[in-house]
């Protein structure tokens, strides 16, 4: 009844078709070349339609669950065979553009039906520039490195301090004084050799904001201060580039992703730029570490989905977290803002060069990196 690939290489190729019974979304995600969707409605009901003069080759994720179906299919009188090791077994052997370390690496998220094969790909050859290496970049940094994202850009001018350590977990105390950007790049090559990191080790600036954004798909807005976050909006919007925004303080965190098109902006909700100390900083205020591995982690996880095209992006809406009670909320932002500065009817901002005084740095700081 199983059948190998082995096997399956000496047989009349004119003769076989293979059964996909894993499910429509994994299918759409990869599966083996000319199979056919075995649709559920007819795995549930055991309800077959097939050619009694044809051979069979009946294949599920890892091969044990298609061999429950072979059995009915046989009964039935059709000439049906299990695929031994299933897709993944086939996929290790035929997907030229992973190689067998790459399918290894990152077999446990490949196998989910929402990223599958193809969604793999697409991270392979996305680029994300993370702006700011510290307690949102590098959790976020680190997920995107394992997720295998093929370049990484990591933007930050600052040094590692004793004070970083309780939450930038990409750190140790024998980096202490070290450039963040440089030195996370150090950490994640070893993490995953097979991805480009780059390293930039100034802050982002009116003067460098196009260059550099420009050469990335999708940009994490990792910023630790207003004027970072509104140059990261502004300089995204204009260039269209997909941007997540995320912010915390103490144990409440925020995340939110822009995409070019309807939804509103950064600056359509938040408008313009606080009054310095009209906020307190983590310094003030403070920051539990594990809120920054939170919301850094979900800042990943935006940009997965958005490559891969799994599930539904924070675009329009944005996600609150109370870590002291651990309610969250979804707030609903339907529309722009029509008066937004950057994206509204009557914009104002059409360069950040030209608008270069607005995100003159001071020293409010709402997370110390």
């Amino acid at each position: 009844m199983d059948v190998t690939l082995e096997q399956l290489s000496g047989w009349d190729k004119e003769q076989l078709i293979y059964i996909d019974t894993r499910g429509a979304v994994a299918y759409h995600h990869g599966h083996i070349d000319n199979a056919v969707l075995l649709d559920d409605i007819c795995i549930a009901n055991n309800s077959y339609s097939l050619d009694y003069s044809k051979k069979y080759i009946v294949y599920c994720s890892y091969g044990e669950k298609s061999r429950d179906i072979v059995i009915s299919l046989r009964k039935m009188g059709y000439d049906v065979y299990n695929l031994k090791g299933g897709y993944r077994e086939w996929l290790q052997k035929n997907v030229i553009d992973l190689d067998r370390n790459e399918q290894i690496r990152y077999d446990r998220q490949m196998i989910l039906p929402e990223i599958g094969t193809y969604g793999q790909l697409k991270l392979k050859k996305a680029k994300v520039l993370i702006v700011g290496a510290g307690g949102l970049g590098a959790p976020a940094s680190m997920y995107l490195a394992g997720a295998g994202i093929g370049q990484i850009g990591l933007m930050d001018a600052d040094f590692v301090s004793l004070t970083n350590l309780q939450r930038q977990i990409v750190f140790n105390e024998t980096m202490i004084h070290k450039n963040k950007a440089k030195t996370t790049k150090e950490v994640l090559e070893k993490m995953n050799s097979r991805i480009v990191i780059k390293a930039y080790d100034e802050f982002l600036t009116p003067f460098n904001a196009e260059k550099v954004v420009s050469e990335y798909d999708f940009i994490i807005d990792a910023a630790d201060n207003f004027e970072t976050k509104f140059l990261i909006n502004d300089i995204c919007v204009l260039l269209k580039k997909p941007f997540c925004h995320a912010g915390i303080l103490k144990f409440q965190g925020q995340v939110m992703t822009w995409v070019p098109g309807n939804s509103p902006c950064y600056r359509c909700i938040f408008e313009e730029i606080p009054e310095k100390s009209s906020i307190p900083n983590c310094s003030e205020a403070g920051i539990v570490g594990a809120m920054a591995g939170i919301i850094g982690s979900i800042q990943a996880l935006e940009a997965i989905k958005y490559f891969s095209g799994a599930g539904e992006l924070l675009t329009g809406r944005m996600f609150v977290l109370d870590g002291l009670s651990m309610n969250s909320r979804i707030v609903e932002f339907p529309n722009k803002n029509v008066h937004c500065r950057v994206c509204g009817k009557n914009a104002d901002i059409r360069s950040v060069m030209e608008n270069k005084t607005e995100y003159a740095m001071n020293l409010c700081r709402i997370e110390e990196v």
